[in-house]
């Protein structure tokens, strides 16, 4: 055995105690729980969440899951659990700690090598800054909110749609019942696209790609709940263009759609907007005493839109129309060109984004319906009557022609409701995945991945080359092998020495110039 000592053992193994602990934690299984956390839903307020169900009744989960806060405790007592285990292991006592604080490292003059310097100073504020650290953990947990679908015992019934063959001759002979239609078109409208407005243009999309409905007997329904199969009004726009000459494609019968003051014309007040244009006067739904057979339209056909500017590029002339009936009063409209088709659509896992509203899920497949013509015939006076109720118009829709396609897809899907719901020829029932809401979590992994380095550079630091961990030369009788020996004895003081055996008195030279400090019994 060579029985020198050289300085730079001393310097690599005189601060062991204070990253042993670190060195046991690297193994700690905090980043593989975190990591098998991503993605997994918990509850929120229950372990054994209670739910209602299509009626009303109550209902409990069979089963018991984690809420998110037994999810944090966890992750941070797995951390805690850990470190102690360490540390009763072998690690660092606080009276040991203490002490380390109390004995600063050497000065860079006294290093042989100056690479050392920077060496043990990482190595010091990785090994501090490892146990603040472990908040990161915790920290590294992000809460989003989801939910869990939970099937439901008690179908959802009375779901309405058209079919051939149904008397509606009752709503062309009476006007209450037209009323009743606008009426139940517009509140329904009112529910489904008023509360819930979008802050953005994310909605106007072409063709417009949502489609509604309120359901009647959803209410205790919780938001985020699906129905298996639900029919849903359909109407997709593929394609729109102002007309430059409005007056070169308009026909005298169309020109007299301005002038139609009835009940089912968009222009029955002067504030009205307009809609898709029929070919001849008067305007409203196909005059029919029963419905016809599931039928689809596509089509291309003139719009109207009361307009008083033009949306910026476009090189349009508006159409002026004198209305006697208001002492001449003159209004404006931009008449386009629009290509459409329109039905309905049979919506598998619809989900309920609020309580009793609706909203059809893509994919999307054109179906026929009977209640196609009678809607398209009714939307553009609903549409005015929505722009009159001010609750569904889209919030920042940008541009005219943005405006004009929306209130002409809501205003037919408000239409083929209100048909539904007042004169409801067939009930469907349907199945319910009722959602239960959750916290889902979402791990961010640089930090734990940082953890983990810090956590692996200490143990790289204080690992031999031969993949020996270096022996704590503050435990009695350990022999650190170098370029000499040193045996730590207590003598009867209860002192901790240090016996070095030299060959020359270089080396005892170059030790005995670093600060002696005297140490007190230290106990791991």
């Amino acid at each position: 055995m060579n029985d020198t000592h050289s300085l730079q053992s001393r310097v690599n193994t005189n601060y062991l105690p204070l990253v042993e602990t670190d060195i046991e934690k690297s193994g700690d299984p905090s980043p593989t729980c975190l990591r098998f956390l991503d993605g997994r839903d918990f509850n929120v307020n229950s372990r054994r969440p209670q739910y209602q169900e299509v009626d009303g009744t109550v209902s409990q989960m069979t089963s018991y899951a984690p809420l998110q806060s037994d999810i944090a405790t966890a992750v941070s007592l797995a951390a805690t659990v850990t470190r102690v285990a360490a540390m009763e292991r072998g690690g660092i006592s606080p009276k040991g700690l203490s002490q380390a604080i109390s004995s600063w490292p050497p000065s860079p003059r006294h290093f042989t090598r100056k690479s050392d310097v920077v060496v043990i100073y990482l190595t010091l504020f990785a090994t501090f800054s490892i146990d603040y650290f472990s908040a990161a953990l915790t920290g590294s947990i992000v809460w989003e909110t989801g939910d869990r679908l939970i099937p439901g015992t008690v179908p959802l019934t009375n779901i309405t749609r058209g079919i051939g063959g149904k008397d509606i001759s009752g709503y062309f002979l009476y006007t209450f019942s037209q009323d009743w239609v606008m009426a139940a078109g517009t509140a329904s409208a009112n529910v489904a696209w008023g509360a819930l407005q979008s802050n953005t243009n994310s909605d106007m999309t072409e063709p417009a790609t949502r489609y509604r409905r309120v359901m009647k007997g959803a209410q205790y329904l919780s938001t985020n709940s699906t129905l298996a199969n639900v029919t849903m009004p359909y109407f997709a726009l593929d394609a729109f263009e102002w007309v430059p000459e409005p007056l070169k494609v308009l026909t005298k019968q169309q020109m007299l759609l301005f002038s139609d003051y009835n009940q089912s014309s968009p222009y029955f007040s002067f504030l009205g907007i307009g809609g898709p244009l029929p070919d001849r006067a008067p305007w409203g739904p196909p005059h029919t005493p029963v419905l016809g057979e599931p039928h689809t339209v596509s089509e291309t056909r003139l719009l109207s839109f009361r307009n008083y500017t033009i949306d910026p590029g476009s090189q349009v002339k508006l159409l002026s129309v004198s209305f006697r009936a208001l002492d001449n009063y003159t209004d404006c409209f931009a008449i386009a060109n629009i290509t459409y088709r329109a039905g309905a659509t049979m919506c598998h896992n619809c989900k309920l984004i609020s309580p009793t509203v609706l909203e059809a899920q893509p994919p999307f497949s054109l179906i026929g319906d009977s209640l196609t013509s009678m809607a398209l015939g009714l939307a553009p006076a609903l549409g005015t009557n929505l722009f009159f109720s001010n609750y569904s118009i889209p919030l920042n829709y940008g541009t005219r022609k943005n405006l004009a396609i929306e209130m002409t897809s809501r205003g037919y899907q408000a239409a083929w409701a209100a048909f539904a719901d007042v004169y409801a020829p067939e009930w469907d029932n349907t199945t319910v995945k009722i959602a239960l809401p959750t916290l889902r979590a979402t791990i961010i992994r640089w930090r734990v991945d940082l953890w983990v380095l810090l956590h692996l550079y200490t143990r790289a630091v204080f690992t031999k080359s031969d993949g020996r961990l270096v022996s704590d030369p503050w435990q009695p009788g350990t022999e650190i092998r170098d370029d000499g020996m040193l045996i730590l004895e207590l003598d009867e003081a209860g002192q901790r020495s240090v016996q070095v055996k030299r060959e020359s008195g270089l080396l005892r030279h170059k030790f005995d110039s670093l600060p002696v400090q005297h140490r007190t019994p230290w106990t791991p």
